[in-house]
């Protein structure tokens, strides 16, 4: 499929060819938690990368392919990089947010990550309730809290912000056949979704991809960045309808809220 393509294409380091496996504006977010956005600085950055290193193979082995709706897939495998006899193999896990343009499918956002087993422990930060504070672009209002075994985070969340009225439940947990956070989205209104988790230190990247109530299909990513044990920055970049861009929504800031 496009993963497939991205490795012919990486190999002949055609990087304008390799951008356009991209939509227009998307994403591709390395180990370390570099993103670049759009298709002209994702060319412009293969470019780059094809003239520094001379000997350059990639190999790709997909793990899983699920499509979400008729125009959209999540992608999950490894990649192994080989950079000639002078520099060490590197092998990474990659998640493809995929997403189908007319008759192409084309990718929406892809990250790589080191293959080191997540824990739903890296989020028992968030458990209780939290809320944006007054004067803020969004009003958000969510609570986590555990299951019995302490395996996964329910979670209940209401966003209010221009052009955006949400609610619904959500449960978050590790992927055994991954190893990685991802979790499964269920609004009050019928739509769902699926989101990949990934950490850079103590902040997270949320790759999105549902279906809303009238059938059409949702991207986004959702960065989270925490400040301290009582204040986190929630915002929501790279959103699209149908594969129409949407505007990015800012960041806002969500508080603890304080037992009583």
């Amino acid at each position: 499929m496009v993963m497939q393509s991205l490795a012919r294409s990486f190999e002949s380091r055609d990087a304008k060819q390799l951008a356009q496996l991209w939509t227009v504006d998307g994403e591709y977010e390395n180990d370390r938690g570099v993103a670049v956005h759009g298709r002209e600085a994702l060319e412009k950055g293969f470019a780059t990368l094809f003239a520094e290193t001379p000997e350059l193979k990639v190999q790709i082995r997909s793990k899983s392919l699920r499509f979400l709706s008729a125009n959209s897939a999540i992608e999950e495998g490894t990649v192994l990089i080989r950079r000639g006899t002078a520099k060490p193999n590197t092998e990474a896990e990659y998640d493809a947010l995929l997403v189908r343009e007319g008759d192409k499918w084309l990718i929406a956002q892809l990250s790589d990550s080191s293959i080191v087993d997540a824990s739903i422990e890296d989020l028992a930060w968030l458990i209780g309730e939290w809320k944006t504070p007054a004067g803020e672009d969004a009003e958000i209002l969510t609570t986590y809290g555990w299951n019995d075994g302490k395996t996964f985070i329910r979670v209940h969340f209401s966003c209010t912000a221009k052009d955006l009225a949400l609610s619904g439940d959500q449960i978050i947990g590790v992927d055994p056949a991954t190893g990685q956070i991802r979790a499964w989205v269920f609004e009050d209104d019928g739509g769902v979704g699926e989101t990949h988790w990934q950490r850079d230190g103590d902040h997270w990247t949320v790759a999105v991809a549902g279906t809303v109530a009238d059938g059409s299909t949702l991207v986004e990513t959702n960065v989270i960045r925490r400040i301290d044990d009582e204040t986190f920055t929630w915002q929501s970049i790279g959103r699209t309808l149908d594969g129409v861009a949407l505007p990015d929504l800012p960041p806002v800031r969500v508080t603890r809220v304080k037992p009583q």
